[in-house]
């Protein structure tokens, strides 16, 4: 008699949804402990010298992959690029099994939005933030970035 295996298979901790802040945006199906591994980006790997222009002409989903390639990381290519910014998220996107995945950082409640901080550098195109959180940051512009913007800003007023 020969002994099955079955495989139990995964339930899916994300669905697709309209979101609050922009478009549409990915949810918690049910409650995700923090270091979960949620979801993984999938995409072209390329260039980093590619993802930097694509980056200049507005593309929004490269994401840095290793020293010296970024990911294009549509949503064509993947369901994780519908992943919104916020300024206090509950994600972050960790390199795991030699993919990049959306990994929970916290707790996440059912039905609570994923969000990553999209941390955009003061160099490239970033955009004003619609996160709703009480303590907002207004733009999508990496923490270690904000000195450098008030200096210009008195620069400039």
């Amino acid at each position: 008699m020969r002994k099955e295996i079955k495989l139990q298979r995964r339930k899916q901790l994300w669905e697709k949804r309209r979101s609050p802040i922009t478009g549409i945006g990915l949810f918690a199906t049910l409650p995700i402990r923090a270091g979960t591994p949620i979801i993984e980006f999938k995409g072209r790997v390329i260039p980093w010298e590619e993802g930097a222009i694509m980056l200049l002409r507005g593309a929004n989903h490269v994401i840095k992959f290793d020293a010296n390639h970024d990911m294009d990381a549509r949503p064509q290519w993947s369901p994780a690029g519908y992943v919104n910014h916020g300024c206090y998220p509950n994600c972050a996107i960790k390199k795991k099994r030699g993919g990049l995945w959306l990994t929970s950082i916290r707790p996440i409640e059912q039905g609570e939005e994923l969000l990553i901080d999209y941390a955009f550098d003061l160099g490239e195109e970033f955009e004003p933030c619609r996160c709703g959180h009480p303590r907002c940051r207004g733009l999508m512009l990496r923490k270690k970035d904000w000195p450098k913007l008030r200096k210009l800003m008195s620069k400039v007023l």
